[in-house]
């Protein structure tokens, strides 16, 4: 929920910067604040999951939980595009993958019968967390500042990671591996066909969460009507995920 709800929110953030902060800069140079945040954390958790398995999930989920609000802190002392792209971009994302890994993998392991619907109602919570996550984040950049706005995220992530991580426990026992990547699943079509899959559906679901807000502006709305669009949008998410599991 706060993980996900980070990247699925991230659209009040970027109307913010392309229409206020940062104008003069162009939606390409900023869109790599969002990209790297959500590319990050999926492409990492190749790496994280493994650690999981090793390490411990707890370990693994409290790893995230401090980079993830040191990533919220330094973003608020930013005055810079690159400064943001490192903090809220890289850094963010690279946390958010410490405790992603971990959260996908429980609920599968907990449910048989009714594991597809554990699932999808476990992956709604991203979508839950987007709703909640763009509400209070316009509503704390218009009275409070993005800069405090970063903060108030990063103290939240930590206190309600931290408790949550307490809950994490494996129930199935990790499998030795012998290597970091199954190549093997690489010769099956399967394979190819769910990669190709996964890579259009974000393709067009991040573009979409990114600039609805700054669209709804371009079209003649409020930065509170792109926030709305983008509350809509995630609810909407929250039924589909479900109803897909």
């Amino acid at each position: 929920m706060f993980i996900f709800g980070a990247s699925n929110s991230y659209g009040v953030f970027s109307t913010y910067y392309l229409n206020d902060k940062f104008a003069g800069t162009s939606a390409t140079t900023l869109s790599w604040i969002g990209t790297l945040v959500t590319s990050l954390m999926l492409g990492c958790s190749i790496f994280t999951g493994a650690m999981a398995d090793k390490r411990g999930y707890r370990v693994t989920a409290y790893t995230g939980t401090v980079i993830c609000t040191l990533a919220y802190i330094l973003a608020s002392l930013s005055k810079e595009v690159w400064q943001l792209i490192l903090t809220q971009g890289v850094m963010l994302g690279i946390g958010a993958s410490f405790l992603f890994a971990p959260s996908v993998s429980i609920p599968s392991q907990w449910f048989i019968k009714n594991r597809g619907l554990a699932t999808g109602i476990a992956v709604a919570g991203s979508s839950l967390g987007g709703l909640w996550f763009t509400a209070a984040t316009q509503a704390m950049i218009d009275s409070l500042g993005a800069e405090w706005a970063l903060r108030i995220l990063g103290i939240l992530t930590f206190v309600v990671t931290s408790s949550m991580n307490l809950l994490y426990y494996r129930r199935v026992p990790a499998k030795s591996r012998d290597s970091l990547f199954e190549l093997r699943a690489a010769k099956r079509l399967i394979f190819w066909l769910v990669s190709i899959e996964t890579c259009a559906i974000y393709t067009g679901y991040w573009a979409l969460t990114f600039y609805i807000g700054t669209t709804a502006k371009h079209l003649g709305g409020t930065l509170r009507d792109g926030s709305n669009l983008l509350l809509v949008l995630n609810a909407g998410s929250i039924v589909g995920r479900v109803m897909a599991g």
